[in-house]
């Protein structure tokens, strides 16, 4: 790889040692701003189109072989705060963000899901008549075409799957198979801490070789600070160039500025710029919130063996309930008892005995992201009481398929009733109703903080993915979704993102 700035002009990962000793004076036709999947897309999308295409990404470019199954250290290097993200609200809920070259494509499950068709139909009521199925369709199409989506190969599953499956069929409940962005997984299950054997074919296995082939260039540790707007029309943005020396803000010139750093990350950089004033920019904030379960079995599952997820009960799905099976490292187990020292340590032993899966429901509310002083930013989202509701009776029926599987015992998220020992328990839930504040919740999904709008007095962007604010500034990531969709939105988002690239090439103003 050529580390001259000059020459960097084809198939080019730069990093801010490129710049040492000279002055890094950059333009481009589109600056992106974040590498997931939104970003990787639309930035591919525009460079295939003939512009010249600059994406920045303020964590560092990994290869498969540099990631690995600690999960602690991992999240250290490729996360947003070491992992330690927590929304607030009634109960806090946990989530993660990617800071690596990919984003959360490098850190999800790899679940392929296309939005639902009611939920287009929903959308294209309001005004949104290019995002029907039949005009959602193609672009479905291409996207699974390049992140591969397809089952998992048959006997890669993992007992922490099968568990799950036979419990439910056990329960005649309806089962779905998973289709996940990979190729030929063996089941390593190191999906949140990167993906070593670069069967997960997140974006920079995808849509970033397609970036640099038609021309583009990649940016690494490079953090947006603010975008730059002239007469309500963008001209650029400040960056701070990050390790691996000290730190230097430069100015990047564009004609166009995508923003694509994911739904609490993009309106905290919008409102931090103050370019504009809208009054939905940070507000619809949807987040799929989930609350683990896990079931003790006399035989061993070993859930880190298999694949993160094969498959999802759907069952319940009109009723906003999803249940799926969920391998997770041996630290997120042991968030699943309420017990600490000794105690936990005996627990423990058990580990390889114990299958883990979530219960997601539906958002029926949503909440706010706003920049705050200092950068103590207010991320809040409070879980109603009908979602705790649904929450329980979810609870119930995964307890119900692990007690067919033959499980010996469930843990529950709830404090009241942390553990259930018979499936005669399982009504005591109902019961006894546990509170919002003492559940345990956490989401991988964050949607909706600069929705698309058919008008301006409705949302923060056009349908076109253009701010309506301000010219030649798009927004192309989970913000920008008008709706909750119920289901793992990485395909959404990628489809969105297609269109919005094809829009913004064919927008000359």
């Amino acid at each position: 790889m050529q580390r001259n700035i000059e020459s960097a002009v084809h198939g080019e990962v730069l990093t801010p040692l490129d710049f040492k000793g000279k002055d890094p004076r950059l333009s481009c036709d589109v600056l992106v701003i974040g590498s997931g999947a939104g970003g990787a897309t639309v930035a591919a999308t525009a460079a295939e189109n003939g512009k010249k295409v600059l994406l920045i990404e303020e964590g560092p470019a990994y290869k498969s072989s540099e990631y690995s199954a600690n999960f602690s250290g991992m999240t250290s290097e490729i996360m947003r705060n070491g992992g330690a993200t927590v929304i607030l609200g009634r109960s806090p809920i946990a989530y993660l963000e990617g800071k690596v070259l990919g984003g959360s494509t490098v850190l999800n499950g790899g679940m392929c899901w296309r939005t639902p068709t009611e939920v287009l139909e929903e959308w294209e009521a309001r005004g949104l008549e290019h995002l029907s199925p039949q005009k959602l369709d193609p672009y479905f199409d291409l996207v699974e075409e390049v992140i591969q989506a397809r089952y998992q190969n048959v006997g890669s599953e993992g007992e922490n799957n099968q568990v799950f499956r036979r419990g439910a069929e056990a329960m005649g409940w309806r089962l779905q198979r998973n289709k996940r962005n990979q190729v030929h997984c063996v089941g390593t299950n190191d999906c949140v801490s990167g993906c070593p054997t670069g069967a997960k074919q997140s974006t920079p296995l995808t849509w970033v070789p397609r970036l640099l082939k038609a021309g583009g260039q990649v940016l690494c540790y490079a953090s947006a600070q603010k975008i730059i707007v002239k007469q309500q029309r963008v001209t650029g943005v400040k960056v701070r160039l990050r390790k691996p020396f000290g730190h230097q803000d430069i100015i990047i010139k564009a004609n166009k500025v995508v923003v694509a750093c994911g739904a609490v990350q993009t309106p905290l950089l919008l409102q931090r710029s103050k370019i504009f004033k809208n009054p939905h920019l940070g507000q619809h904030f949807t987040v799929h919130p989930n609350a683990k379960v896990a079931a003790l079995f006399d035989h061993p599952v070993d859930s880190m063996k298999g694949v993160h997820q094969a498959w999802q009960c759907t069952e319940f799905q009109e009723d906003g309930i999803l249940m799926a099976p969920g391998g997770v490292p041996l630290s997120v187990i042991a968030q699943c008892f309420p017990l600490m020292g000794a105690e936990l340590t005996e627990q423990m032993r058990l580990a390889p005995y114990i299958a883990t899966a979530g219960v997601l429901v539906d958002d029926s509310r949503s909440g706010t992201v706003k920049a705050g002083p200092f950068g103590i930013d207010l991320i809040k989202y409070d879980i109603s009481d009908y979602d705790q509701e649904r929450f329980i009776r979810g609870v119930q029926r995964l307890a119900q398929i692990y007690f067919a599987a033959g499980a010996r015992k469930v843990y529950t998220p709830f404090t009241e009733i942390p553990t259930l020992d018979h499936p005669e328990q399982i009504q005591r839930l109902a019961n006894v109703l546990p509170k919002v504040e003492h559940t345990e919740y956490f989401t991988a999904h964050l949607m909706g903080t600069c929705r698309m709008s058919a008008t301006h007095s409705e949302g923060v962007v056009k349908p076109s993915g253009e701010s309506w604010d301000v010219q030649g500034l798009y927004v192309a990531d989970a913000s920008v979704m008008p709706g909750t969709i119920g289901v793992n939105p990485q395909v959404t988002i990628m489809a969105l993102a297609r269109l919005i690239g094809e829009a913004l090439v064919e927008n000359t103003h």
